[in-house]
């Protein structure tokens, strides 16, 4: 290097020290100003003060994740079709983690399904014969319930005092009866409920275990066609079970010791637990970000939580609290149609296992969180969008009315191509009039909207969905890939 270029350098170098060092001693800049609240910002934190909401869903911790190890087992119970009955329907056939947890269908179709692989929209039922009478709750978030669960909450947490004055909880299903503790049940809710989809010969049975007499039976028999034990005549023609189970449990206990229904309800509970979808834009706005939401979103929110005397919806009057449910049972006189529970073809909804007037067409106040992900809406899914369940709080009367001048349940993309249709609106005016006349007599008051307010609120409930909920690339951790051991080869493998 000669000298003129030496020269250079050393300036150069001795240039960059000095910046360096004037860099590290320049004062940080300001601290970013939080944007000012807005006068609709400061009534939301009103309201959000008045109901006691944190932003944070309690009990998260306490749940499971998709990696664990049983968690991981549930999901592959979960997509076999080796626990239905006939060997033709799984879990997922009615809840897909990317249909929203649910099945996109006003009312589901089990066993009698055309092609047993069709997941969503397209699954159709042979000769459109529709035999359930209730629409597929989401999965997402059912860790989180502590009271009950079906639409009729017939899995239920019972918190009551003995004799001697103490407290004591203790879960009721169908096997042991309304408000009696079942001895089988789980320690959980969810993983209680796992045990009965099995058992319901339109949703999963079919025919099959022609001998059971009981749902206890019933298990056993799915038990051993998994276990490969015991003298089920349905054995698989592929069976890894075993090790999958002694690999999630860390155990090497035989496979009638490891695989009993308790266990794979266990593992069922655990997958389904381990859904939780709860960081949305309006959890985030509660804890501070107020550029979560929009105005329109905000509008929507303020309409929420206002009630109807005070010009506002009321919504928070049931759908109240982080979950946005109150975990009661409401009759809000949604369309009845389809084959119902009754003779009559009406569903009466809790009053059938809990009778009162007061339970009369009343359903389990469902969870907002992720419900643009989940229609149609309803116990008969008779709703097909968010603004049709807006305009049904806003006047019940008119928009039952509408459905059927529009054709019941022929108006519904599930049935509209189907001779059959018809069939499903046998005497459902006259029991959705039924439903109307007891909603008179409550003490609900329907919100008057504009529909510029009905357009705000809408938009509001769009915020309540989690961020990964509704992101395909997200939800798949929670689907079995071809990473995902197999043990039986009856996996479903959805097709549209």
């Amino acid at each position: 290097m000669n000298n003129v270029n030496l020269l250079r350098a050393i300036t150069f170098i001795g240039a960059l020290s000095c910046y360096q060092v004037a860099a590290q001693h320049r004062p940080p800049p300001p601290p970013e100003q939080p944007r000012p609240h807005s006068q609709l910002d400061n009534e939301i934190s009103q309201l959000i003060s008045i109901h006691g909401l944190t932003g944070r869903v309690t009990g998260k911790r306490a749940l499971p994740k998709i990696s664990d190890p049983v968690a991981q087992l549930g999901m592959q119970l979960f997509f076999t079709k080796a626990l239905g009955g006939e060997k033709s329907v799984a879990c997922a056939s009615c809840h897909d983690p990317r249909l929203g947890g649910a099945d996109g269908l006003s009312l589901p179709i089990g066993v009698n399904a055309i092609e047993s692989d069709v997941i969503g929209p397209g699954r159709q039922a042979v000769n459109d014969v529709i035999n359930i009478p209730r629409n597929s709750p989401t999965i997402f978030n059912t860790g989180f319930a502590n009271s009950a669960l079906f639409w009729d909450g017939r899995v239920q947490r019972v918190t009551t005092t003995d004799e001697q004055g103490n407290e004591i909880s203790f879960i009721s299903t169908p096997d042991s009866g309304f408000n009696q503790p079942d001895p089988q049940a789980a320690e959980s809710l969810v993983a209680t409920l796992s045990r009965f989809p099995v058992t319901s010969r339109e949703e999963m049975r079919g025919e099959a275990f022609a001998n059971a007499t009981t749902n206890e039976q019933v298990r056993s028999h799915l038990a051993q066609r998994i276990g490969d034990y015991g003298d089920e005549t349905g054995s698989l023609a592929t069976n890894d079970w075993l090790q999958a189970f002694r690999e999630a449990f860390n155990s090497q206990d035989d496979a009638q010791t490891l695989i009993t229904f308790d266990s794979i309800a266990f593992a069922l509970g655990q997958y389904q637990a381990s859904f939780v979808m709860v960081d949305t834009a309006w959890h985030r706005y509660v804890r501070g970000d107020h550029s979560a939401l929009n105005e329109q979103q905000k509008r929507g929110a303020k309409l929420f939580f206002t009630p109807v005397t005070e010009g506002g919806a009321g919504c928070v009057g049931c759908h109240s609290g982080e979950r946005f449910t109150n975990d009661g049972f409401f009759n809000l006189a949604f369309p009845q149609y389809g084959i119902g529970t009754q003779a009559n073809n009406a569903d009466i909804g809790r009053a059938a296992i809990e009778p009162s007037p007061r339970n009369q067409f009343a359903f389990r106040v469902p969870s907002l969180l992720n419900i643009a992900l989940t229609a149609p809406y309803g116990h008969a899914g008779a709703y097909e969008s968010l603004e049709q369940v807006v305009d049904h709080y806003s006047n019940p009367e008119q928009t039952v009315e509408r459905f059927f001048q529009q054709g019941g349940a022929c108006s519904l993309k599930q049935f509209s191509l189907s001779a059959q249709c018809d069939t499903l609106n046998t005497q459902a005016r006259e029991n959705s009039e039924a439903a109307l006349a007891l909603l008179r007599q409550s003490p609900f008051v329907a919100a008057n909207l504009a529909s510029q307010q009905k357009q705000d609120l809408v938009a509001f409930l769009h915020t309540l969905t989690d961020k990964c909920a509704g992101d395909p690339q997200c939800v798949r951790r929670w689907v079995p890939n071809h990473r995902t051991p197999n043990p039986d080869n009856l996996r479903l493998r959805r097709q549209r």
